[in-house]
This record gives structure tokens, sequence and C-alpha cells, in this order.
């Protein structure tokens, strides 16, 4: 059956309403001492299996991908590469999630008890990500990412079709440019009515195309003159799930939130990343203290929970909260005549 194949795969899909698809075997030795020189080797070498594995036909849109690596430093338990279908992350945290769950639910990370939180790092471009995961009678339950320094970088206004829009920026992983939707005019939840959704998905892509284009900040110990890496839709809701009106200087209890991060692209969760710049943000405008409860929901309804526990300088470190679930294990075959080798997106 794998006479012809010239790659075969082995993989283990997740989701916590996003998926990610875990490459576990099957991806030749990558060249490099740290997970930022093995990335490079899998965008210079092996490319083409970045794309196989989350584009169409054995992939979709929205699909997010692991690789994971022997770890960078002795200490940590493994090391991730975060891709999805247009490229690679340099942190994911919805990723981040489904890779720890994975490890200690498939025994590659051994469990050191059946009850109480077990300590994970792994090894990213960005450096290394400490999780916790969380068991209870023998099953895992939860795991918590402890963000990396997050940073608010200030407000800027997009020049749109709309007219001018006010956006905060804010860096959790990836550069986010967060925008009011309640001032748009936007609803944002699960239960969007189509012509709802449809508007949504277009104003979302006309902000996310036009911030690409318009919006570049100096991320600390980064990288200067970043660009925006996807645009949020926030509705800020108050402690009984209300939205605050557009301005509020309240304290939110949390938001409903829309990622953008391609064309008509929006991301089922609330992000990991977006989670902790969003939470850098709202601690330096003095809208959540230190210590306090956050949450963001996702347009299917899936929460992220959230609480700022330190600040170092201008950095603002936090932990976020959430589950993912095996959904299936799969042998993925690339034939030396597949007629598509790299996949495809429509």
């Amino acid at each position: 059956m794998f006479g012809q194949a010239r790659h075969v795969l082995q993989v283990w899909d997740y989701h916590h309403g996003q998926s990610t698809r875990i490459v576990v075997a099957g991806c030749p030795p990558l060249r490099g001492r740290t997970i930022r020189e093995k990335q490079a080797d899998l965008a210079t070498r092996y490319d083409h299996l970045r794309a196989l594995i989350v584009r169409e036909p054995r992939g979709h849109r929205n699909l997010l991908g692991a690789f994971l690596t022997e770890p960078e430093r002795p200490e940590s338990h493994a090391g991730v590469i975060f891709v999805h279908p247009d490229g690679y992350f340099d942190a994911c945290g919805d990723s981040t999630f489904s890779v720890a769950v994975a490890l200690v639910e498939s025994g590659l990370v051994p469990r050191v008890a059946d009850d109480g939180e077990q300590e994970l790092v792994l090894d990213t471009v960005l450096g290394p990500v400490p999780v916790r995961v969380t068991l209870r009678g023998g099953r895992v339950v939860a795991a918590t990412m402890a963000s990396g320094p997050s940073y608010s970088l200030g407000t800027a206004s997009l020049e749109t079709e709309l007219g001018a829009v006010p956006v905060t920026l804010a860096w959790g992983g990836l550069l986010y440019a967060f925008v009011d939707a309640t001032a748009l005019g936007l609803q944002l939840g699960a239960e969007l009515a189509p012509a709802a959704r449809e508007r949504l998905l277009d104003v979302g892509t006309m902000l996310w195309q036009a911030a690409r284009v318009q919006l570049r900040a100096d991320v600390p110990g980064v990288a200067q003159g970043r660009a925006v890496d996807l645009v949020t839709l926030v509705q800020e809701l108050d402690e009984d799930g209300r939205p605050l009106p557009a301005g509020s200087t309240a304290q939110p209890a949390g938001a409903r939130v829309a990622n953008f991060y391609a064309p008509r692209t929006m991301g089922r969760t609330p992000s990991g990343t977006g989670t902790a710049a969003r939470v850098a943000a709202l601690v330096a405008s003095g809208r959540l203290p230190i210590g306090a409860s956050y949450f963001h929901e996702s347009p299917v309804g899936l929460r992220f929970a959230a609480r700022p526990v330190r600040c170092e300088g201008e950095a603002i470190h936090s932990e976020i909260s959430t589950m993912s679930y095996c959904m299936g294990i799969a042998t993925l075959v690339l034939r030396d005549d597949d007629p598509f080798p790299t996949g495809f997106l429509l």
C-alpha cells in the first residue's frame, strides 16, 4: 500500500474548537540546534510537508499544525514548530494546549500522578513555554499555559473604507490589533444570523488586510517594525455577560472575540497569544488588576480563562487555561504521483 509513498506521516488530531494536527513521526530529521534553526530547515527542505498536513485535501483553511522535535534544552520535554496553511507561527497558544495534552495523554511524557498538576516545558522559536497539565482520576482535564512576556504597544488609527478605525496594539507571542466591534455596530457570538456572519467576515478581512499594510510596531526583545499578525474584533462583557458600551473604561469580566489572520478566515477559539496580548493591554490601561480573573469567548462559544500574574517592567505575564480533546489518529501518505503534493487552498 505504501510502495509508492514518498512520505508517511503519523499524526494526532486535537481540538478545542480550533483543530491542531500534531506530527509525531515520519518527518525527516531536521537540521539545527535551536527550534528556530529547525523551523528554518523545515521551511527550506520540507515545506511541502507543512502544506500537506494542513491544506486540502487532507486539511482545511482553519487547520493548525505542530511538528514535534527533540527539545532544544535538556530540561524541556519537547520541541514544537507551529504551522498553518500559509506558513509558520513563532508562537501558537491553541497548538500549545493541544500538544501539552497530547504528550501527557499518550504517555510520551510519563504521568507523575493520576491526580494533581504536572509541569511541562515546550521549546519553541520564541523560547521555553511552561505548561501545567491538570489530571483528575487519571484523566487530563485542563492545560494552563504561562504566557511569555506580553506588551501593550499603544494605539493607532487604521484608514479603511469605514473611515478611521481606532486600534489597540499588543503583543502576546504574535502582534495583535484590537478593534472595538461594538463601535463598528458588529455583533459577535455563536448564534449569528447568516447575514451578520457574512458582514463580520467581510469587515474582519478588510481590517486585517489594511492592518497588514499600514500598522507596524516595535516589540521589545523581539523585532522592530513588526507587521500586525492578527486583527481581533472585541465585544467587552460585564460580569453578567452583557456587552459593555463602546469606549467603556470599566473593568471587563471578559470579552467575545473574533480573530482574523487570513482573508475570510476567523479563528474558532479565543487564541492563547491573543488572550495574553489583550490581558497585557488591559493591565497597562489600568482596567485589569494583577490577579484578577478574565476570559475570552470565541465565535463558537469556547472560553479561555485568563489571569495576569505579574509585571516585570513593561512586560505582563499571565496564565491561560483550557482543555483540548483528541479527535483522531491517522497516517498521512504522500505518493510520488500525487497531483497535489503541497495540497491546495480554495
